[in-house]
């Protein structure tokens, strides 16, 4: 049973996106105590947490908590802070936080996503029979809006994941990697993960078999919503979360049903391999109508097995040695060239904004320029004539030069330190995934590799096996 005591041999993690922002969220403070004393009543080994912002929210979690999960640690960020925090059971040896190169934009001040200084927070835990664990939590970007503007920035995003937790698994530790990723089971980010990072999807991985059956009910609308959540995993977006209707930051893919945007993925080993996997928190808190969060949660609970010199199988992820090779990766050409033409068409835009921001502020020096000349001659040609019309030339020249000025400072520095920033990041980006490549294609030549081929067809980003739920109406709607 999901909440029963764990047993020694087992890790039970469970991740939750909790909707913390200050003021935007509806009824906060109530929610997060809630989740605070449900938390507190299961027994939970690791608890990924996203969106707790606000510091008294992330204190009354502890205290209510203390007793089961007695180590915690909340990652400091950017302006605003992460909203990012993990507690475990067992003791942290060491905590660090990877600051995402690109997220947000510094204009959009209300989606605020540049200024909490996103990224992923890791700490080293000491489990008493598997030694020590890399856990990581994260909350990627968001989408916003009917047109996703930011998938090259989570793509940038899962690059610098994966290259951490293969740096972790390099080092022949086990991994956790879990939150909220905004990105569904086909996306270019969920591959990078997978097969760059070697992670393996734990709800995928328990539900993979009974998914077609599941599919074929669905298209018999044979299915209700709440079956849906356990079947499909939905997490976000559901009809049943109270919150949807509230505030969508970005458009469902299955409008339906939800989305599977909040995963648990581990490095499989011998020694720790997943055994259940649900959604939680999908009903409302006790003796109200209301959902904890705008997201559902994600369990999952892993068997421990004593350190062992058994062989690694392909069930299994690839050796610490394996993986210790820059090299080593099983994406493919395939897969790699779109993520390369996304990057080079947001360079571009990129470009383009920051170029029209700069022109901006040309354009703003010059209208200070011819303002302050303004308020020079005005007075000069009507100084015999009307006061009044100087005193109204002066008040309105001075407002003007006050617009311009802020203006032009402004898109300076968003447009050269920001703009400069993000074009030169995206470019490193594109040379990092270019080495990569061009890896592949050697290998390819020398005949060393033989990649397999695409589970996904070059005509559809839609696979079952992937664990995605779309009906085709909507398929058809998102082309």
């Amino acid at each position: 049973m999901f909440n029963a005591a764990p047993q020694p041999s087992t890790l039970s993690v469970l991740s939750l996106n909790c909707w913390g922002l200050n003021i935007v969220a509806k009824k906060r403070k109530f929610r997060l105590k809630a989740i605070a004393d449900r938390v507190g009543q299961e027994h939970y080994d690791i608890v990924a947490l996203q969106e707790v912002w606000m510091w008294e929210d992330f204190d009354y979690i502890k205290e209510q908590t203390r007793d089961v999960l007695p180590y915690t640690k909340y990652f400091h960020s950017g302006t605003l802070g992460s909203g990012l925090a993990i507690l475990s059971r067992f003791p942290i040896l060491s905590s660090s936080y990877l600051k995402f190169t690109l997220a947000g934009k510094p204009l959009k001040v209300f989606q605020g996503d540049f200024y909490v200084g996103k990224g992923c927070g890791s700490v080293c835990i000491d489990h008493p029979q598997v030694g020590l664990i890399d856990v990581y939590t994260t909350h990627l970007q968001a989408g916003y809006g009917k047109h996703d503007d930011y998938e090259a920035q989570r793509i940038t995003e899962c690059w610098q994941i994966a290259n951490s937790v293969r740096a972790s698994a390099a080092q022949g530790r086990h991994v956790i990697l879990a939150g909220d990723f905004n990105s569904i089971p086909t996306s270019h980010c969920y591959q990078i993960l997978k097969n760059h990072g070697f992670m393996t999807d734990s709800w995928l991985e328990m539900h993979k078999d009974t998914m077609a059956d599941s599919l074929g009910r669905l298209e018999r609308d044979q299915l209700t919503a709440s079956e849906c959540i356990q079947l499909f995993g939905i997490t976000c977006d559901s009809p049943l979360d109270t919150w949807t209707k509230h505030l969508l930051k970005q458009q469902p893919y299955a409008k339906d049903i939800g989305d599977r945007l909040d995963y648990i993925f581990y490095r499989r080993t011998p020694e720790i391999t997943c055994q259940q996997s649900r959604v939680a928190f999908e009903e409302y808190i006790p003796d109200t109508q209301m959902s904890f969060s705008d997201h559902f949660a994600a369990h999952s609970i892993f068997r421990i097995a004593a350190k062992t010199n058994s062989a690694f199988d392909d069930g299994y992820a690839p050796l610490p040695k394996e993986i210790a090779r820059p090299d080593f990766t099983r994406l493919l050409p395939d897969s790699l060239h779109p993520i390369i033409l996304l990057l080079e068409k947001d360079l571009l835009n990129a470009t383009s904004t920051a170029n029209e921001l700069l022109f901006l502020f040309g354009l703003s020096v010059l209208m200070v320029f011819c303002l302050y000349s303004c308020q020079i001659v005005v007075p000069f040609y009507f100084e015999q004539e009307s006061q009044l019309t100087v005193l109204v030339s002066s008040i309105v020249c001075g407002l003007l030069i006050i617009v311009f000025s802020v203006v032009a400072i402004v898109s300076l520095i968003v447009g050269f330190v920001f703009g400069r920033n993000e074009q030169r990041s995206l470019r490193q980006y594109l040379i990092d995934i270019n080495v990569c490549l061009d890896n592949l294609h050697e290998a390819a030549r020398r005949g060393s590799t033989s990649p397999p081929s695409s589970l996904h067809s070059s005509a559809t980003s839609y696979s079952t096996s992937d664990g995605l739920v779309i009906k085709q109406m909507d398929i058809d709607k998102n082309k």
